[in-house]
């Protein structure tokens, strides 16, 4: 009995000594740079949201800075195939979004569920839209439906990655209007305005904040946007519903880390990435752009994610 005893008392003495060390650790962090990885070109809109993400985060993160290591491929999938090796000491923070997880349920991959990785919380909202270059011959989406009814096939329209978020969109938006477009998928949002300001193609359909500084300089145009009201920043352009589409194509981001990081670290970036959000410096970033500051925290955001797994995959057995 007095063994017994002593080795519980063991027992409690160690896990108290590791939780201690895990509170001390926690209560420090971060105490170098943090590392994320977005698994997109530059110039898409999980890079752009994320380097606005960095440039604030030292000001919560005990002047700590986070850089970005864009790993393109896939609808983000190389990206996060390679992170299911990265340290789960909190040190590396991952970009998760709706085109990667619709990926998972469109093509064959490794990473499986919403449970492959740590929901650290949700940053960004946005939605879908359909962008033309400027001098496009399509005046507004009536016309580009009509066109294309006329000519199936043969209108282009580009998207972020091969059966990625942008391109399951582009999917939805085929279906519900009846028509036929030929898709050329790309590395990223980024790659894909640039493909459409080239002449490439005749559309991309993209969500914020891609494309959205060429809107603003005059380069593109967007025919409507597939949201439940129009975008504050372009009052002018209608929402899909107005046009006589109904369907509503929301996208968002998140920030995960290694299934194995300790909650104590979670927490404590999920603290960080809050104050980020509630920055002026970032609002403003997103509001510019477009895109709806939406903080999640750890719980809520993995009760969403889990929700949305199963809402992409039921979508996806109907395409």
């Amino acid at each position: 009995m007095k063994k017994s005893l002593l080795v519980l008392l063991m027992v409690a003495v160690l896990m108290s000594g590791l939780f201690a060390q895990g509170a001390s650790e926690a209560a420090s962090f971060p105490s170098k740079t943090v590392e994320a990885t977005v698994g997109w070109s530059a110039g898409g809109g999980g890079d752009i949201v994320f380097r606005a993400l960095a440039d604030v985060f030292p000001k919560y993160a005990n002047g700590q800075t986070m850089i970005i290591k864009n790993v393109p491929g896939a609808s983000g999938i190389t990206g996060a195939v390679e992170f299911l090796d990265a340290s789960a000491d909190g040190y590396a923070v991952m970009h998760w979004n709706n085109a990667s997880m619709a990926k998972t349920h469109l093509s064959e991959t490794v990473i499986k569920g919403a449970d492959t990785f740590k929901t650290v919380c949700q940053v960004v909202s946005s939605y879908n839209y359909l962008v033309v270059r400027e001098d496009s011959k399509y005046q507004s989406l009536q016309d580009f439906l009509a066109d294309v009814k006329a000519n199936p096939g043969k209108v282009t329209c580009g998207n972020a990655g091969a059966n990625g978020g942008n391109h399951l969109a582009a999917l939805i938006f085929q279906k519900e209007t009846g028509i036929e477009l030929t898709h050329v998928p790309y590395s990223g949002g980024g790659p894909a305005i640039t493909g459409l300001l080239a002449g490439e193609v005749d559309c991309v359909m993209a969500n914020a904040p891609e494309g959205i500084a060429n809107v603003q300089n005059g380069q593109l145009r967007i025919l409507a946007v597939f949201s439940e009201n129009r975008y504050s920043a372009f009052p002018e352009v209608p929402t899909g519903k107005e046009c006589g589409v109904d369907c509503v194509l929301p996208q968002w981001r998140t920030v995960v880390v290694p299934q194995d990081t300790p909650d104590e670290i979670v927490a404590k970036l999920a603290e960080i990435f809050k104050q980020c959000c509630e920055d002026p410096q970032f609002v403003d970033a997103m509001t510019s752009l477009s895109v709806e500051v939406t903080y999640k925290d750890s719980k809520d955001a993995t009760a969403f994610m889990k929700s949305e797994d199963k809402r992409f995959a039921e979508l996806a057995a109907t395409l």
